[in-house]
């Protein structure tokens, strides 16, 4: 692959160029493409090139470079350019992928993965650490990285389960911990926290513990890193800064966690009055349904509740949650919702809601304003994704006397942030916690606000 003379094919060409622009970045942008997410089919070396060649026009305009990674990924470079320069081609390349996953594949907290904007003048090195940690990646495999025939990771095992659990028991959680709020929206769309989510990524797992390996191949040892997973994370949780009344706490934990003697040590320790949410995953529930109730009830006897975590709207018939004894459920939002014209098996997902009451359900994910806006037409009124994060860490910005130092992502990842060292680069971290309740949520805020872009000042 070639754009002029501007394509360089080498990961340490880019961390150099970003090591010689440290101390003089102003103005400068860079967008990284994960092209590797893109199934085999769409990575063949005819697909790239044209995915290349799609930022020729940034090169010649610009002076942009473009970096070809040994990862397959792309990271594109520029200085000076018109707001928005970068992001609007990176869509016009999401589109030419469209019809593949990997190209609108998202994280739990909502971060996109395929395109992510870096302010280069405050972000210099979290790009630089992103390179270097997928070269880290590369080398744990066996043989070159090839853009078009990724290696495929090791299959779990019980001897490589052995070897994590070891892993596991030396890990620190605290610094990989995350939390995200759920909020709950009043008729007036007044907003207040109803608890935050504190979880650990398993990609971040994944990378401190078990290289190289896939720790989903099988169904059975992978729940076995969870269980032990929790366990760690419970006794974390005990050493974080928890949320002050009347902020709730989350956590996702197994149905065996919760009954097993780690939990009962933990609510124990609680700040009086506090309100725990257990999330429980459907595939779990349903693994283990002889002690769903026993959990539910003893959470439910101790003021606390349980939900059922991950369900699709399709799902819903099919389940029928009306019938499970849990607390409630957290949906996961689908752009079909909202399609008249989409084609349901049973009832549509609004019956389902209205059957077992809206008010138990949390609507995940919620990635812009169409989601939170069809959510509170079908009555709910919690709800969880990016863009609740993006108008929170805004109005976080709006009220914070250092908000110049900082970009919106940088609040939001900051925010979600529960102890680790990204918490602290903040400038003002008390600003972090200071705000707890939203008014006209939304309103004020465009719900187009891209990661990188500065909240209003």
């Amino acid at each position: 692959m070639r754009v002029g003379n501007s394509l360089v094919h080498a990961d340490q060409s880019l961390l150099d160029s970003l090591a010689r622009m440290s101390r003089s970045s102003a103005g400068r942008e860079a967008l990284f493409v994960g092209l590797s997410r893109l199934r085999p089919i769409n990575r063949t070396p005819t697909r790239l090139r044209i995915a290349a060649q799609l930022f020729a026009p940034l090169v010649s305009g610009y002076g942009c470079e473009v970096f070809s990674l040994s990862s397959g990924d792309l990271v594109i470079m520029g200085n000076g350019m018109p707001p928005g320069t970068l992001e609007l081609q990176g869509e016009r390349l999401r589109a030419l992928f469209r019809s593949d996953p990997g190209s609108r594949g998202t994280a739990l907290d909502g971060r996109d993965l395929f395109l992510t904007i870096y302010d280069l003048t405050t972000d210099n090195r979290a790009l630089e650490n992103r390179i270097r940690l997928l070269a880290e990646d590369r080398d744990t495999l066996t043989g070159p990285m090839n853009p078009s025939s990724p290696p495929p990771d090791r299959p779990m095992e019980p001897g490589l389960l052995r070897q994590i659990s070891g892993a596991l028991q030396k890990l620190d959680p605290r610094p990989l911990m995350q939390r995200q709020v759920v909020l709950r929206i009043d008729e007036e769309r007044h907003g207040a926290f109803h608890y935050e989510e504190f979880f650990v990524s398993m990609a971040e797992v994944r990378r401190a513990c078990a290289r190289g390996i896939d720790v989903t191949a099988s169904r059975w040892l992978f729940q076995e890193i969870c269980r032990q997973l929790d366990q760690r994370a419970i006794a974390a949780m005990t050493r974080l800064p928890l949320p002050e009344q009347p902020v709730g706490v989350g956590l996702n934990l197994s149905v065996d966690t919760v009954l097993s003697p780690a939990m009962k040590a933990f609510t124990g320790v609680l700040p009086e009055g506090t309100t725990l949410t257990v999330e429980v995953q459907v595939i779990d529930a349903f693994s283990t349904l002889d002690r769903l109730g026993e959990a539910n009830r003893w959470l439910r006897d101790r003021g606390h509740r349980l939900v059922l975590d991950g369900v699709t709207p399709r799902a819903l018939s099919m389940i029928d949650p009306a019938r499970l004894d849990v607390g409630g459920l957290k949906l996961m939002w689908d752009p079909d919702l909202d399609d008249p014209a989409a084609i349901w098996d049973g009832p549509h997902p609004k019956a389902m809601i209205e059957m077992m009451g809206a008010d138990r359900i949390v609507l995940s994910r919620v990635e812009t304003d169409q989601a939170l806006t069809w959510g509170l037409t079908a009555g709910i009124h919690a709800f969880q994704g990016f863009f609740v994060d993006r108008v929170i860490g805004a109005t976080t910005m709006a009220g914070c006397p250092q908000r110049k130092a900082c970009t919106l992502m940088q609040c939001v990842e900051r925010r979600r942030s529960a102890a680790g060292p990204t918490r602290r680069t903040c400038p003002n971290p008390p600003q972090l916690d200071a705000i707890t309740r939203l008014h006209k949520f939304g309103e004020g805020v465009s719900p187009g606000v891209t990661p990188g872009a500065r909240a209003p000042s």
